[in-house]
């Protein structure tokens, strides 16, 4: 019995070992060359090298944003999770007191460094299990697997707890280290914005990508690999930032290198520097925009009626002006988030929305323009045509008034022609204007001005406004002045008045100035009815009795507009007509056109006008070569 249990102990031991010996032989011999790799992934490992973003600078040079290094304070969490409690708490005291922040603070931001790792890891982990790409098991196997081996590889990564510190913060810092494991300082890119409000809105600013940007992008951006999206990239949220974030994103560098058991580097195999990104350079004035900005600030100063302003070159369709009041400093806006959101405060006023893109409005007699051409053009008005305006215009029971209508005195502008009519904006002119060309007409020729549609210029979140078609006469009447349902961006009107200064051009604006446009589309307006728009708009700004002539006109330069004031619902505190100017320069030879909205501002020729001017007189100032004396007199000329 005894020999038979030593043979079959025996035979178990030889059999166990034959398992092992041919297990050995299929790992060494038959899986040489995966157990290799895989070993060889372990000891090499591949470092994706952030690529600094391209900056956004203005059409003279000056820098509007980019990519600067700034020190920070950071955390180790491999090493501070070697800490006692009591030592967790003695770090966080030392920290608060070189930060000038609480040991409160200064714990929540650690704490969010974990949360954030956290839900990195997460996410990885899911993108993997939903790849499909194995077994159900062997899927969670490897997520399981390569979510240890990421917060490993995270744990020993320096985390920002304090970003853009000072110098002298981080030298205590970095004497203080030493005794305080985890703690390190060191430099990183930041989003920076020089000029911080200037084009705020045409900027943008940037934020960290979106859950389904990373799902999106996780591997390749637009099919470039080296532009893959992670979690510590920034993405364009809003304006220029957005709409070209993948030409401003970088080509990331590549770090191939040998590390220890802990994933420290030891030999640098191979380095592929990134590439930084594209530079932007856009069309922006920053004269002009400053100067357009300062008068609507003023304004919401004063009069507590926000509003909006474009400017562009008509002969490029370059935009040089795009300005929203109030706006908002992108470098600060992640600390200011909660008062520009603010509805019992600045909030109110919505600094968030860029009215000069996407927003609309009412028109107003600006759209007085669109009535004149739908006239002539269907030879239903010429420029000596006349019309009695007594201040009050009658169709069917209800009542029509003109702009200077006066109850007690009841007195108008008389019998007028075309010309006057433009110059003195006279409503009851118009609503005949607008009945002999007939809704559809109105229709038509708004649409050939680009109303009702967006004009293509390169920004996310352009509107298309809202473009009736008048199903009886009172819609008509409302349209040919430009009220009803009819509602116009501040960048539509601009291009309306771009398209008298052009001669029926219809041009694209454009705020990067190496963006490809195509060739402007004709309006279809005969030189004749340019010509009366022209002098109509003129006399509006240069003649004494024109709407705008009072606040508007300038020796600086001659130029040509049309006022509105467009009759609007009450929003919030905010009560009266919008007020609108909208025109081109210098009016024999256009070179600029602009449109310029205050909100429940009044009277076009009063609110809007001086804007105007200040950005004709800035202009001028430019050609002339005085740029900085026409900055440094804006603030007198909006309150003249």
């Amino acid at each position: 019995m005894f020999n038979i249990r030593l043979k079959v102990v025996a035979a178990f031991v030889f059999l166990m070992m034959g398992a092992v010996i041919a297990r050995l032989g299929y790992m060494q011999i038959l899986r040489c060359e995966y157990y290799r790799e895989e070993g060889r992934k372990r000891q090499v490992k591949d470092f994706s090298v952030p690529a600094p973003r391209g900056s956004i600078v203005a059409r003279d040079g000056t820098v509007l944003a980019e990519d600067m290094p700034m020190l920070s304070i950071s955390v180790v969490c491999r090493d501070f999770n070697t800490l006692s409690m009591e030592d967790v708490q003695t770090w966080y005291a030392t920290l608060a007191d070189i930060m000038g922040d609480s040991p409160e603070n200064v714990a929540g931001r650690v704490q969010a460094v974990y949360s954030g790792i956290e839900a990195r890891i997460e996410w990885y982990r899911n993108y993997t299990l939903n790849s499909g790409k194995d077994t159900p098991l062997r899927l969670t196997q490897k997520a399981d697997r390569d979510a240890k081996n990421r917060r490993k590889d995270e744990y020993s990564q320096k985390q920002p707890l304090y970003v853009g510190v000072t110098w002298q913060q981080a030298v205590r810092a970095e004497a203080a280290s030493p005794d305080l494991p985890g703690l390190a300082v060191d430099e990183r890119m930041v989003r920076t914005y020089p000029m911080g409000e200037l084009a705020c809105h045409a900027i943008g600013y940037v934020r960290e990508p979106t859950q389904d940007e990373l799902d999106m992008y996780g591997d390749e951006y637009n099919g470039d690999e080296l532009k893959h999206v992670d979690q510590f990239d920034v993405m364009g949220a809003t304006g220029i930032e957005k709409q070209y974030n993948f030409n401003l994103k970088g080509s990331r560098g590549e770090l191939k290198a040998m590390v220890n058991a802990h994933g420290q580097k030891q030999v640098i195999l191979s380095d592929i520097q990134p590439q930084i990104g594209t530079t932007i350079t856009l069309a922006i004035d920053p004269i002009l925009q400053s100067v357009a900005e300062n008068g609507l600030q003023q304004i919401l100063n004063s009069e507590n009626h926000p509003g909006a302003a474009v400017c562009m070159d008509v002969r490029t369709g370059e935009v040089l002006v795009l300005a929203s009041c109030p706006g908002y400093n992108p470098n600060t806006f992640s600390q200011d988030y909660a008062a520009l959101t603010d509805a019992a405060g600045l909030g109110k006023y919505h600094p968030l929305r860029n009215r000069a893109v996407s927003a609309a409005y009412p028109l107003g007699s600006v759209f007085k323009i669109i009535t004149t051409t739908a006239g002539m053009e269907s030879h239903t008005l010429f420029p000596s045509t006349c019309y009695t305006c007594e201040g009050i215009f009658h169709l069917g029971r209800g009542e029509y008034r003109c702009s200077i209508w006066n109850p007690t005195q009841r007195v108008g502008h008389g019998t007028i022609d075309l010309l006057t009519a433009l110059k003195k904006s006279c409503n009851i002119y118009f609503y005949n204007a607008g009945l002999k060309a007939g809704g559809d007409n109105l229709n038509l020729w708004a649409r050939r001005y680009g109303l009702g549609a967006p004009t293509g210029i390169d920004l996310p979140g352009e509107t298309s406004g809202n473009l009736p078609m008048p199903g009886h006469p009172g819609d008509t009447i409302n349209l040919s002045i430009g009220q009803g349902s009819l509602l116009v961006s501040p960048l539509q009107a601009c291009r309306i008045a771009a398209a008298v200064a052009t001669g029926g051009k219809l041009i694209t604006p454009h705020l990067y100035r190496n963006a490809a446009v195509s060739q402007p589309d004709s309006v279809g307006i005969s030189k004749s009815t340019l010509e009366a728009l022209r002098e109509g708009m003129y006399k509006a700004v240069n003649e004494q009795g024109g709407t705008a002539y009072t606040m508007g006109r300038t020796d600086a330069m001659e130029y040509a507009g049309k006022t509105g004031t467009a009759q609007a619902p009450p929003e919030g505190d905010q009560r009266g007509d919008h007020a609108w100017f909208a025109g081109f320069a210098p009016s024999d030879n256009p070179e600029i056109a602009f449109a310029i909205v205050v909100e429940h501002g009044g009277h076009g020729g009063t609110a809007s006008a001086p804007v105007a001017k200040a950005i004709v007189e800035a202009y001028a100032a430019e050609k002339a070569g005085l740029a900085t004396a026409a900055a440094g007199t804006v603030a007198g000329t909006v309150n003249q």
